[in-house]
């Protein structure tokens, strides 16, 4: 199943500018497998000397089979299954806890969305989890028992359950060239004009293959965990505009970053694997992203295309930083919260800081590039410019906190100063947008809207 990966520091002064080549997301890309990889290990020696029962030793060895017949089959799909933001969300909570039958049941689900991706014709039964059976980026059935027989058809995925009429979901066709990102396949079944009884599916993003994820149970921690007050909507999965009002507003805002930005919407569209709908806490615009969980976007509904698009571009630093550190140590953050940084008014410990600058910086960039927009009006350039500008201070001032702290590493320190570099290298936009003067626009500190 792959061998372990591993980046040298030569890379990280060109990943801390906020802009990935393509050489780039394949390297995070091949990172975040590897790392996918050494957990699933981790659980296997876990189910090995932890004095785990019998059967879920063999379970896991039968799960382990049908991943490996189907990386034999297509090994770039068992690389996207396994990438799954969601899949990580679950290996976090399987190498923490010891119900082996919800470990080992979802384990049976990953690896049969992962035959299914690879076309290996998977044919099986799998355990449900409290009567439903979530299959990673394909969909979720609610079986209302406690198995269910899955078998892949040439037009779709069949599914019986005892008790139950069986039900078929049609394979969705696939998307035109260049449609999506190559790590992040189309899904295969998607949600039909009427789902069949039980089953529903991801809605597809346009112009990616991301997908609005409210349905997965691992698209969020359990409510138990240190990631406090991510909450689903209370409703429908997909609260706020539904599903087609999500869909408008990932349109708009992909096509202001394209106007503005053609990389980062480039970057924007391949990297998003899931958008996961938040409960919206009322005076708040709240965003997160999983360190288990790289390149799925958590966020209420959001008010406006911009603010989707700022939202996007954060959340997306914090991705590639989740992906670098676990490759890569930065620092020897202490974990106490000593500094003080711009976006909150909290004092923060240094692993925050380093989050929160890189992210900032991203925003910085992309805020002076929309106030360059051809026939931007001016009341909203001069909002944009303001933007920029705070974001900007606000990187300037986290900067010199981090290389003064201490607590870098020296893979860290190549980081601090690419980022520096970056932040330098702003100035020339800034000069474009604001008639060469070479400084932004002073902007007024704005209340935090995120979690660093």
């Amino acid at each position: 199943m792959g061998e372990l990966f591993s980046v040298g520091p030569g890379r990280l002064a060109q990943l801390a500018r906020t802009r990935l080549t393509g050489a780039d997301r394949a390297l995070l890309a091949e990172g975040l497998h590897s790392r996918r990889l050494v957990l699933l290990k981790s659980l296997q020696r876990r189910l090995e000397s932890g004095g785990a029962p019998g059967w879920a030793r063999e379970a896991f060895v039968r799960h382990w089979d049908v991943l490996e017949r189907a990386e034999r089959q297509d090994a770039a799909a068992v690389r996207a299954v396994l990438g799954y933001p969601s899949v990580g969300v679950w290996l976090a909570g399987a190498l923490g806890g010891r119900d082996w039958n919800r470990t080992l049941a979802h384990f049976g689900a990953v690896a049969a969305a992962a035959a299914l991706h690879a076309g290996a014709g998977y044919r099986g039964v799998l355990e449900t989890v409290d009567g439903a059976l979530a299959l990673p980026g394909v969909g979720v059935y609610r079986a209302r028992a406690p198995r269910v027989r899955l078998a892949a058809e040439p037009r779709g995925l069949r599914l019986t359950a005892p008790g139950r009429r069986p039900a078929t979901v049609p394979r969705t066709p696939p998307p035109g060239p260049g449609a999506y990102g190559a790590c992040a396949p189309h899904p295969l079944y998607g949600a039909p004009p009427r789902d069949p009884p039980g089953w529903r599916g991801p809605a597809a993003l346009p112009g990616t293959g991301a997908l609005l994820d409210g349905l997965d149970p691992y698209r969020l921690p359990p409510p138990d965990s240190a990631a406090t007050g991510l909450l689903p909507p209370r409703r429908t999965p997909h609260a706020g505009g539904g599903a087609a009002g999500w869909r408008r507003r990932w349109e708009a805002a992909v096509a202001l970053l394209a106007a503005a930005d053609p990389e980062r919407a480039v970057e924007v569209t391949e990297l998003t694997r899931a958008l996961v709908p938040l409960g919206q806490v009322p005076g708040t615009a709240r965003s997160a992203t999983l360190r288990a969980a790289p390149w799925a976007v958590l966020t209420g509904y959001p008010p406006s295309p911009p603010r989707l698009a700022e939202v996007l571009v954060h959340e997306l630093q914090h991705s590639k930083l989740a992906v670098i550190g676990d490759l890569v140590p930065l620092h020897h953050d202490s974990g106490a919260a000593v500094h003080r940084v711009g976006w909150r008014p909290d004092l923060r410990p240094l692993a925050g800081v380093l989050q929160g600058t890189f992210a900032h910086l991203a925003l910085a960039d992309m805020w002076y590039r929309l106030a360059a927009c051809p026939g931007l009006p001016p009341g909203r350039r001069r909002a944009a410019l303001a933007r920029a500008g705070t974001c900007g201070a606000q990187v300037a001032d986290a900067l010199g906190v981090l290389l003064r702290s201490g607590q870098l590493t020296a893979a860290g320190l190549e980081f601090a100063r690419g980022m520096g570099e970056c932040h330098a290298d702003l100035r020339s936009i800034v000069g474009e947008v604001s008639g060469g003067s070479g400084s932004g626009t002073p902007g007024v500190p704005v209340a935090p809207r995120t979690r660093e």
